[in-house]
């Protein structure tokens, strides 16, 4: 029997090995499939890159909310405007009163009115204690030696003997206008005048009579409280321009106003209404004439119903004084009124302005406007008056200003093409009327109180005395100042409380540094009136506390708040990460999956660790005979053979039969 020698390892094999199965490229499957150590470090690098942005968006995104004085504004609630004590200068003539009986004392002028003033001021707590228990008085009487010179105090009281004052009873108190020429009678403008007839001194009521005077109109000039501001009047605004318009209703029909001298009348009639207001209004004025200004509605035809016209009035009152050219005027005017007009209504009255045809807005500037329109009416349409006013040729607009009608010369001119052109003579009727309107609207309390206040007397006994309103004396400026002064006090304090209980509303909304400056400022200047200032003082401190409160609250940063609020956010963030982070979160959650399944693998595999499992596959064998054998090929996990070889030095030996 012939045994073959075993096959050495480096020797070429006859036999043929052949394998059912190929293993996939290691490399190509750490391309396709990164590690998992990897996997994850990429899926933990984005939201890792959010956690660094997380400072950068809290800082561009933050609001700043810095504090208010909450404190100080509440106490706001409590603060009321303190009542200033104002001094009234008590002067009078030397021949004022009665001189004294032969054998009596002679007292000096002063000593006379420092009694007068004591029975004065003791008539005025009289009537405050029965009528006004709450209210006292809020005013002294100063003498002559006792105003301070560099603050002199700008209310006067003067009893006059004048030759051309009343002769009857009760006396006629005045507040003295500006004089002019060489005749003047030395008392300065403004001053509450007291006027006595020579032959009225020797009464032995004259005392009595002097008293009931002095404080009626006292009581008129300077009352305890501030005149409340009607609802017609302009609300406070430190800047107002006046618009002066003249409408030409259709020019293209003839006998239309082509000019008119409207520098001289605003000179002469409203700049010494406006001079005194300057510490409290900043007027601008402006001009234009419209010559095509046509109107909503059709007047109708009537005979005009007889109205108190104030200008036939003044005729009349010249006519009586013994005016020969008066006394043709007030003809005329009489038979116009008389006759057929071209009617308004009160309808009307409300549409009468056509905002949409006439171009009266003022585009210079976006402070309010008062706007004093001087309307002429086409030659079919002329005489127009109005029905159911005081005036049949003017009325005033609530807030808006105020219409004058203005009818030309009723005689036809010589051809239809003719215009006219306005002298200031024919704007005083109509500049007359805007002054008391201009009054109404800036809430300026009326100087005239009947029964208490009167006419100034004229210039000369010649003429009759003037019914144009004089300028504005300090009695009015005081009036103003204190309502106002309460008017901006009281605005102020409701816009604080109102941006203190916002921001306390909305806890988002931006206090920045502009914002908290105002309010301190705004409630600083409140805390600041006094009644040791005087009203004008405290008059600046209120109108520059509502200017910073209204400031701080309108500020842009405080108002956008109100357009972005908290769920503008959401509505912004949503769209915008939801995307994002659906990935994300899956994307760990099935790495954090992953390795959890990885742990419970390598724990069994631990307890597994005696041996490993031989996987066994099927070899040919081939004898070079054609005959083969199949022999079962013992390999570990690890590809390695249960001996210990490599399969690539394995010798497969064949035996042949004996």
């Amino acid at each position: 029997m012939s045994t073959s020698d075993p096959q050495r390892p480096d020797e070429p094999s006859s036999q043929l090995v052949t394998s059912t199965t190929k293993p996939t490229p290691a490399e190509v499957t750490a391309i396709i499939n990164p590690s998992n150590k990897r996997r994850l470090l990429i899926t933990l690098s984005f939201p890792l890159l959010f956690l660094l942005a997380i400072p950068f968006w809290w800082y561009t995104t933050s609001i700043e909310r810095l504090p208010l004085p909450v404190s100080r504004i509440d106490a706001l609630a409590n603060l009321s405007i303190p009542s200033y004590r104002g001094k009234i200068l008590f002067t009078a003539d030397e021949d004022a009163y009665p001189k004294s009986a032969p054998g009596r004392p002679v007292f000096e002028n002063k000593v006379i009115c420092q009694s007068l003033g004591k029975v004065v001021t003791d008539g005025v707590d009289v009537i405050y204690e029965r009528k006004r228990p709450q209210k006292k008085r809020n005013w002294d009487f100063i003498y002559e030696g006792e105003d301070d010179p560099r603050n002199p105090t700008p209310f006067r009281v003067h009893i006059r003997r004048f030759q051309h004052a009343n002769t009857s009873w009760p006396l006629e108190p005045y507040v003295q206008p500006p004089e002019k020429g060489l005749m003047t009678s030395g008392i300065k403008p403004g001053t509450l005048v007291i006027p006595v007839h020579p032959d009225q001194i020797s009464d032995r009521n004259l005392k009595l009579h002097y008293k009931i005077a002095m404080i009626n109109s006292i009581l008129s000039l300077y009352p305890p409280d501030p005149p409340t501001i009607p609802l017609r009047a302009l609300k406070y605004s430190p800047n107002i321009t006046l618009s002066f318009v003249l409408l030409n209703e259709d020019s293209t029909e003839g006998s239309y106003v082509r000019s008119w001298e409207i520098d001289d009348a605003i000179q002469e009639h409203f700049i010494p209404h406006l001079e005194p207001l300057k510490d409290i209004f900043n007027f601008t004025i402006e001009s234009q004439i419209l010559y095509h200004a046509p109107l909503t509605f059709d007047p109708t035809l009537s005979d005009a119903p007889a109205i108190g016209d104030p200008q036939i009035e003044a005729a009349l009152e010249a006519v009586r004084e013994g005016d020969e050219e008066a006394e043709e005027v007030a003809k005329e005017l009489i038979q116009e009124d008389n006759s057929q007009a071209w009617l308004v209504g009160d309808e009307d009255m409300k549409v009468f302005v056509n905002s949409e045809r006439w171009s009266l807005d003022s585009g210079s500037t976006n402070n309010p406007v008062l706007r004093f329109l001087l309307y002429v009416p086409k030659e079919k349409h002329r005489p127009m008056k109005l029905v159911g006013q005081d005036s049949p040729h003017s009325f005033l607009l609530p807030q808006f200003g105020s219409v004058y009608l203005l009818n030309p010369p009723s005689t036809q001119p010589s051809s239809s093409g003719e215009t006219y052109h306005l002298p200031s003579s024919a704007l005083t009727s109509s500049f007359h009327l805007f002054t008391q309107h201009l009054y109404s609207l800036l809430a300026i309390p009326e100087l005239y109180d009947p029964g208490k206040i009167h006419l100034p007397p004229s210039s000369s006994p010649l003429l009759p005395r003037s019914h144009l309103w004089q300028p504005i004396s300090s009695w009015q400026i005081h009036q103003v100042l204190e309502s106002r002064l309460k008017e901006n006090f009281e605005e102020s304090k409701k816009t604080l409380i109102g941006i203190k209980r916002l921001v306390d509303k909305i806890k988002e909304m931006k206090v920045g540094k502009n914002v908290r400056d105002d309010v301190s400022g705004a409630v600083e200047r409140l805390e600041s009136i006094s009644s040791a200032k005087s009203p004008l003082e405290n008059f600046i401190l209120s109108r520059d506390s509502v200017n910073l409160a209204n400031k701080a609250f309108f500020d842009p940063s405080m108002m956008g708040l109100l357009y972005f609020p908290d769920e503008h956010k959401f509505a912004v963030y949503t769209p915008l990460f939801a995307p994002i982070a659906v990935p994300l979160l899956l994307g760990l959650i099935k790495e954090f999956i992953a390795w959890k399944r990885k742990g419970r693998g390598s724990s069994r595999n631990d307890d597994n660790s005696t041996g490993e499992k031989l996987q066994v596959e099927e070899q040919s064998i081939s004898d070079g005979t054609g005959n083969e054998e199949k022999i079962p090929d013992n390999r570990s996990d690890g590809g390695s053979t249960s001996f210990g070889m490599e399969p690539s030095h394995r010798v497969l030996r064949s035996r042949s039969k004996g």
